[in-house]
């Protein structure tokens, strides 16, 4: 049926696009060629249907210059219903010491002030399912097939297609692309938990919270579900740490649940308290359903070369199939966006063929301006609890709880990483913002 679906598209005039994978980046990337007026097929495993239905996966949220991006696209298609939130409250709590804790505003990035400084959060299964929905609406062709590496192959060999992207890097297709140690995505690998919940104590509906500590740490986002608005409550932890809750007791949503309160309630008590009540019947979903709203997992960051071969013949990789981001950094749904997007302009730009060279430079073009600067979150984290940060960090962190325009700027990299490297990382830089923004270093 696969081989018979696929092999009517012979017949269609060309540029032909094949996308595997119906993710963020796969159905941003063929929602932007369909504006392109190119012949779009998407393969994917599951139904719309099954994707609502299915179980969630880790929380994402699109920044404002991700969201600004898929505005543009049309697809933008809960503006009315998705929470907003413009702030993030960070709680940085040292084993020895006061905490370290402030806010900023996301509206503080170069990207934001153009564009506006909200994000959003809708749970994957209701975006993807209606993305994928709004993709065969606007005259994509979509086969709900599994894909394997000889069935893929098979097309490939044959040229039935001007470019091939591989936009899902689970299983054997994601070996197709080869390990690349020349370039860093801040690869430590995470254990998350996450739950998602109905009625949590909420301090401010307009914000995301953030708490650290040596060990991991626990965000709560505002997400928009099947259900209407809800809390994401996610906790992620190097392996062994102090918030790894590996160690589940079955695979029960009220496991998870129940869980994770336990590792809180030891290490963060005050978190706790915020869904010490809950049970399985505040879970999205609730008792009978809720199963689908508590997720572990774990991740192991890094990065691949773009190109892959089969058949002889190059394959593209996409976003999460070649640069796995640490989640701590936020930075998943933002990087498969930024991705997406520089691959639709590539395509639209090129003429000729779509060869190893355009993969490879489309593909450096985004790691340049975006992927690379991921890294950055990863390192800040682990070097504030390892004591690996640089000297001057001192004074950053005595600014960041004093003087809101340096914690803005902070919490504005979250929307444009690459802004750390302009002022945060070089000493000099770094003291010469602090003195233009009118922060006193702590002597």
């Amino acid at each position: 049926m696969l081989m018979a679906n696929l092999m009517g598209e012979r017949t269609r005039m060309s540029p032909k696009v094949l996308i595997v994978g119906a993710g963020q980046s796969g159905l941003y990337f063929g929602h932007q060629l369909l504006n392109q007026g190119v012949d779009v097929t998407l393969i994917t495993g599951q139904t719309s249907t099954e994707i609502r239905n299915g179980r969630t996966s880790i929380t994402q949220f699109s920044m404002p210059f991700t969201r600004a991006l898929e505005e543009q696209a049309k697809l933008d298609l809960w503006q009315d219903s998705a929470p907003r939130f413009d702030r993030v409250n960070m709680s940085l709590r040292p084993d020895e010491g006061p905490a370290v804790q402030f806010y900023g505003s996301l509206g503080s990035s170069q990207f934001a002030s153009r564009v506006g400084g909200h994000a959003v959060s809708v749970d994957r299964r209701v975006k993807m399912a209606d993305w994928l929905e709004h993709f065969e609406d606007n005259g994509g062709r979509v086969v709900i097939h599994g894909i394997t590496e000889s069935d893929l192959a098979f097309f490939v060999g044959r040229g039935m297609y001007d470019l091939v992207v591989i936009a899902v890097g689970a299983g054997e297709l994601g070996a197709l692309f080869d390990p690349d140690p020349t370039r860093f995505s801040g690869a430590h690998d995470r254990v998350a938990t996450q739950v998602m919940l109905h009625d949590v104590a909420w301090e401010d509906s307009t914000s995301a919270d953030v708490y650290s500590i040596n060990g991991g740490e626990v965000f709560f986002i505002p997400v928009l579900t099947d259900e209407g608005p809800a809390t994401s409550i996610t906790m992620l932890a190097n392996p062994g740490a102090l918030l790894d809750a590996s160690g589940i007791r079955g695979r029960s949503a009220g496991a998870v649940l129940e869980r994770m309160q336990e590792v809180l309630r030891q290490h963060l008590p005050d978190v706790y308290e915020r869904f010490s009540g809950a049970t399985v019947d505040d879970l999205v979903g609730g008792a009978k359903n809720g199963v689908n709203s508590a997720i572990q997992t774990q991740f192991r960051p890094g990065v691949r070369n773009p190109v892959g071969w089969m058949a002889g013949k190059p394959v593209l990789g996409m976003a999460d199939v070649v640069v796995t981001s640490d989640p701590v950094s936020g930075q998943g749904w933002n990087n498969s966006t930024y991705c997406a997007q520089v691959y639709a302009d590539a395509f639209a730009a090129h003429r000729g063929a779509y060869d190893e060279a355009f993969m490879a430079a489309a593909f450096e073009r985004f790691w340049i301006e975006r992927g690379q600067h991921s890294a950055v979150f990863s390192e800040m984290v682990d070097g504030f609890w390892g004591g690996a940060l640089p000297e001057h960090f001192g004074e950053l962190i005595g600014a960041v709880m004093t003087n809101q325009t340096v914690a803005d700027r902070w919490i504005g990299g979250f929307d444009d990483p690459a802004d750390y490297a302009r002022w945060m990382f070089d000493p000099a830089a770094a003291r010469a913002y602090l003195a233009e923004a009118g922060a006193i270093p702590p002597r």
